[in-house]
């Protein structure tokens, strides 16, 4: 009789059923541990594109400091007015340097021209 009672118990986890619902439970896992992979691939990859704006922004952290040490000398706040401004200490000279084909590539207005829409037209499309 234990013998018989035995092949119960175990015919009962071999069932169809039991078997079928085993093998739902299994897949449910297998979807939530590939849903999971794509989950850590995805923050990897965001937490590189954070690791990489840390480092820029450390770098221009780095040059800021820089330039605000230089700008605490007197040579510094000198050198910064010079190049902001275009100054010139007493008793130096300055030389403006003006490039000869940008000033010829302006056009300038002649006495008397007129200018407007109705002149642009006549030009564009040449009617006298």
């Amino acid at each position: 009789m234990s013998e018989f009672n035995r092949k119960i118990k175990n015919s009962f986890w071999h069932s169809p059923l039991v078997l079928l619902v085993l093998f739902c439970i299994l897949i449910l896992f297998i979807y939530n541990i590939v849903g999971l992979i794509e989950k850590e691939r995805e923050t990897s990859k965001k937490k590189d594109l954070i690791l990489s704006n840390i480092e820029s922004l450390r770098a221009r952290e780095k040059s800021l400091s820089s330039d605000i040490a230089k700008l605490k000398t007197e040579e510094g706040i000198e050198e910064t007015i010079r190049d902001k401004y275009q100054v010139v200490k007493e008793g130096e000279k300055m030389v403006v340097i003006v490039d000869e084909e940008k000033k010829s590539n302006i056009a300038e207005p002649e006495a008397g021209q007129v200018h407007g829409l109705w002149v642009w037209i006549k030009k564009t499309f040449k009617i006298n």
